[in-house]
This record gives C-alpha cells, structure tokens and sequence, in this order.
C-alpha cells in the first residue's frame, strides 16, 4: 500500500484491505488505522533523526488467532509517500514437529521438545523409555545441529529459529 506522512491512503490492493480490516478495528478505507500510523510516525522519526542514520526499519509484527500480520516499511521515500507490505502468515507453534522442521530427527525434536519443558535427562529417559545416556547423546547432537553449548541455549536457538522468539539478549552488569 501506498501511504501519506499524514495517513492517507493513496494506494492499496485488495488483499491489503482485508488484512487491514482483519488486523486494525476500526478500519476506514482512505486512512491509516491509527495503531498502524503511530508505528508509522516512529519509524519515520527514526529514519529522520540527526543523532544517527539507519537505513531499516523493524516491521510491526501483529499475532491473532494463528496467523501474523508483518507490516514493513519500505526506507525509500517516494515524493511525500512511503511503501508499506503487508504479510500473513501461520505462525509455527513449538512442538515436536516444529522442531524437526529445524533439522533435528523426531527422536533428537522429543528429547528438545521435553527440555523446552523442564524436564531432566532423567525425567526425559523415563518419558521416551530410553537410558539417560541415550538421552544425553540425543543432546550431543541437538547441540552441534544448533551449533549451541548448552540446554538453555538450544531451546533458545530453536524459539528464535521458529520465529517465536524475536530480538536479542543483552547481558548487563
């Protein structure tokens, strides 16, 4: 869709419309709803701030009954209008056939899926009727296929490798 600095709409498919009359209550058809235009305003102050200049603007990611609605900003300016996209998609759930979606065999996604859930190595053996060294093995690769040290850390890779976990950590002492 093609948007005004003020919130008019100049432009937009029909496809947008739904998505916009799906996501944003109220919706009128010539103007930005109003949630979506203060992100709008952020971004744009962002874009136009003297203190540093970027060049990318993080999209607006809005959840609802599945499914996701990313609205990015398209950074060229085009006269007195910006370009936004509008994309749905199914959100990934975590379970276990997720997680195989990440290259990890069911086997290797169950012992993960049971970790993501506190469980110790014993408690996963017990649950997956295998020895705790089994289990551990399991881990071993889990951790090389994630590229990961630790059990936290894989959990953590998988969550943001599905989407479900965006941004990152910052340690401050």
């Amino acid at each position: 869709m093609i948007i005004t600095l003020q919130g008019q709409i100049h432009f937009t498919t029909q496809r947008a419309e739904e998505l916009l009359g799906q996501y944003f209550s109220p919706y009128h058809p010539h103007f930005c709803p109003t949630s979506l235009q203060h992100w709008l305003d952020h971004q744009i102050s962002l874009l136009t701030s003297q203190e540093k200049v970027i060049d990318f603007c993080f999209p607006l990611h809005i959840e609802q009954a599945g499914k996701q609605l990313r609205v990015g900003l398209i950074c060229e300016l085009i006269g007195q209008e910006y370009l936004l996209l509008l994309e749905e998609e199914e959100l990934l759930l975590f379970s276990m056939t997720s997680l195989e979606l990440l290259g990890l065999t069911q086997r290797e996604a169950e012992v993960l899926f049971w970790v993501a859930n506190d469980k110790s190595n014993a408690s996963i053996a017990r649950l997956l009727n295998c020895s705790q060294g089994t289990v551990r093995k399991h881990l071993e690769h889990i951790y090389r296929k994630l590229d990961v040290q630790t059990r936290t850390a894989a959990v953590v890779v998988a969550l943001e490798k599905l989407g479900l976990l965006n941004g990152s950590f910052v340690a401050i002492s």
